[in-house]
């Protein structure tokens, strides 16, 4: 009886501290911020009157014309903002206008500059996408140097047919992919 009773303090011990355990730390809780911010649905940052002007649908930042984004936190992952604001000009304009484009690509052009609209943001950017963003500008700025350099150097040394032909379109190929990644690669904030 003495053992029973001893294993059963024993166990209800155990339990006790694993209950404990799990009311220390719960995996499910949302991250701890530094800042009490929040971006909602009808609350938020901004210059609006209603107290907001910025808020979230899904995976989208949506904003009126009359806010600010608060350049102390990073855009990406709103930890403590590091250096200088990034300023950006975004401009956008209904998706219908590019049905234009199966007419003539110069009236779609005309067309886009008349209807656009515009807005200037100073976006925040924390180290880690700070450098993030110069990792891509490095990386374009190679593809397309690499791009220059392969044509010269196949002007300078002689080579025959086919190597000049693989060179030539590999001269080509990095120029491609230097410019997409140039567009899409550094960039933090775009217009929908």
């Amino acid at each position: 009886m003495e053992e029973s009773s001893a294993l059963r303090s024993v166990a209800s011990h155990r339990a006790a501290s694993w209950v404990t355990f799990l009311s220390d730390f719960n995996p499910y809780a949302p991250p701890a911020a530094e800042s009490t911010d929040i971006i909602d649905r009808g609350r938020g940052w901004g210059g609006a009157d209603d107290g907001g002007g910025l808020w979230r649908e899904r995976s989208l930042l949506v904003m009126d014309k009359t806010a600010t984004l608060p350049v102390d936190r990073c855009i990406v992952c709103h930890a403590p903002a590091t250096g200088r604001p990034l300023r950006r000009k975004l401009f956008w304009h209904s998706p219908w206008w590019y049905l234009l484009v199966l007419f003539n690509l110069l009236v779609y052009a005309i067309a886009a500059m008349i209807v656009r609209r515009k807005v200037d943001l100073r976006v925040g950017l924390c180290d880690t996408h700070r450098s993030r963003r110069r990792w891509w500008i490095a990386l374009a700025w190679t593809l397309i140097v690499v791009a220059f350099f392969l044509p010269g150097y196949v002007a300078v040394n002689p080579v025959t047919d086919a190597p000049m032909a693989a060179l030539m379109a590999l001269a080509l190929l990095s120029l491609l992919v230097g410019g997409l990644v140039a567009v899409y690669g550094p960039r933090v904030v775009t217009a929908k």
